[in-house]
């Protein structure tokens, strides 16, 4: 049987309420709508850290950042091996390329790709060579143009550059240093830098949704202290403004989707091509009043991330589904691996959630709750509770009822009413974060090939023994 391909498709900072598919009621995004009404759309995806580098080294490794260790942007080569979601395909006979904002630690993930286009640095050379450096949006990083229509042509856009340099890779274009097999399949991980600030889409997208017509998500006085004084930096009128410029950036992304959905289709790929796309993080995207991460980053506006799965028509897989069951960053790796039928590498600590991409055990729980961790907190989240320990001694942990107040507004960590489940939604998450720690040899800086349980335990049947006194 032949191998299928494998499109993963990834942006930057996109809140996952602003999906059309998943009813907003003023973002436009028809070709991730036509991805979720093809596969399966999940209501509740997290990511495990949500901030860049360690977000995308826990997609990327299927390990949790307190075992990869990465906590900050970018960061050294790991000195340990660090099995990667491009090291094992490639091993498995696949052609791969990272592409677009990569954005993961230094010589991590190049050696195992046979094309890479680094956008942070492509980019501006191809701007300068046609002579439009001086109107790269993101020359210099500052934002100082946030909200205003970029003077980029849509042509010349970030979008349409990974685009095309995609389409390079599908038709195994390029340098002959860039191409493998032309009969082998291929993993493609296309990371669009944006919705990210600045926030400057270019046209038709940045007049497509007027400042003066955007529905802003409520506030409340009850909110945290630090978040309602720093809401009060933006008027309504900038705020407004923000976020009509972040909705253009999201149609824009999309648009760039839909120039490589076309090559597949026009190459006849497409039904052999598994589809993922999902984000790092989030953004508040107006949600508190706020925009960006600027406020703190342990609400769900910015833990929780779209996620759609597409598979090919011969995997049967279910069409127009919303999942409800709850999935991790980890979990995409191994998920790959089942659906490309390979065997999960022991090193991964996620799970596969593959049986409800084809519409088997729909109503199951993948997860009893999502864990996410950085240097200052820790949360845990299920359907219906969000708790979140802050490790700052002058900020008291939170807990939010998302069934009453989806929105987050009200902090009941001091609700007498609610002291039982606080209780053991805490106890839950030190269980969680004991278990996440996986270890690591640090005799010759090889990795435990010890496999792991859903109860994060050290599973002895697929281990092949186990030191007990280790």
């Amino acid at each position: 049987m032949t191998k299928p391909n494998v499109l993963f498709l990834f942006s930057d900072q996109h809140n996952a309420r602003c999906l059309s598919c998943a009813g907003h009621s003023q973002v436009k995004m028809p070709h991730l709508d036509r991805l979720a009404s093809e596969g399966v759309r999940f209501e509740h995806a997290y990511a495990n850290n949500p901030i860049c580098t360690p977000s995308r080294v826990s997609y990327l490794s299927g390990l949790y950042p307190s075992t990869h260790g990465y906590y900050g942007l970018y960061g050294p080569q790991p000195e340990a091996r660090m099995t990667s979601l491009f090291s094992y395909f490639k091993e498995q006979g696949y052609r791969t390329g990272a592409l677009g904002k990569l954005h993961t630690p230094r010589y991590w993930i190049e050696p195992d790709c046979q094309f890479i286009y680094d956008e942070f640095i492509e980019h501006p050379k191809y701007l300068e060579g046609a002579g439009l450096y001086e109107l790269n949006d993101n020359r210099g990083f500052t934002g100082h143009r946030d909200g205003e229509a970029s003077t980029l042509p849509l042509a010349h856009s970030c979008e349409v550059a990974l685009a095309k340099q995609t389409v390079r890779f599908l038709r195994n274009e390029g340098e002959p240093r860039d191409r493998g097999s032309s009969s082998a399949p291929w993993l493609a991980w296309v990371s669009f830098s944006r919705p990210h600030q600045p926030y400057t889409p270019s046209e038709p997208f940045a007049s497509m949704y007027p400042a003066a017509s955007i529905d802003l998500p409520p506030t409340a006085t009850t909110e945290k202290p630090e978040v309602q004084a720093k809401r009060k930096e933006l008027t309504e009128g900038q705020l407004r403004k923000l976020i009509s410029a972040y909705y253009g950036l999201v149609s824009q992304v999309d648009y760039g989707i839909g120039l490589i959905l076309a090559e597949l289709e026009r190459s006849g790929e497409l039904e052999n091509t598994i589809i993922v796309y999902c984000s790092d993080h989030g953004d508040y995207a107006g949600e508190h009043g706020l925009i960006e991460k600027k406020g703190g980053i342990s609400y769900r506006a910015i833990t929780r991330v779209p996620l759609i799965v597409r598979l090919p028509a011969g995997m049967s897989g279910a069409r127009g589904a919303v999942s409800q069951g709850i999935v991790e960053s980890v979990d995409v790796f191994p998920t790959l691996c089942e659906l490309a039928g390979l065997p999960i590498p022991n090193t991964v600590q996620g799970f596969s959630f593959a049986r409800h991409l084809q519409g088997i055990d729909m109503e199951q729980t993948i997860r009893e709750s999502a864990f996410t961790e950085n240097a200052y907190r820790k949360a845990l989240a299920t359907r219906s509770w969000r708790y979140v320990a802050n490790l700052h001694p002058e900020q008291k942990d939170e807990l939010y009822s998302l069934d009453d107040d989806p929105w987050e507004l009200n902090n009941r960590i001091d609700d007498p009413a609610c002291a039982g489940i606080a209780s053991e939604l805490l106890r839950q998450l030190l269980d969680r974060t004991v278990k996440a720690r996986k270890p690591i040899n640090t005799i010759n800086g090889g990795w435990h090939a010890h496999a792991y349980d859903r109860d994060g335990r050290i599973d002895l049947e697929r281990s092949g023994g186990v030191n007990p006194y280790w």
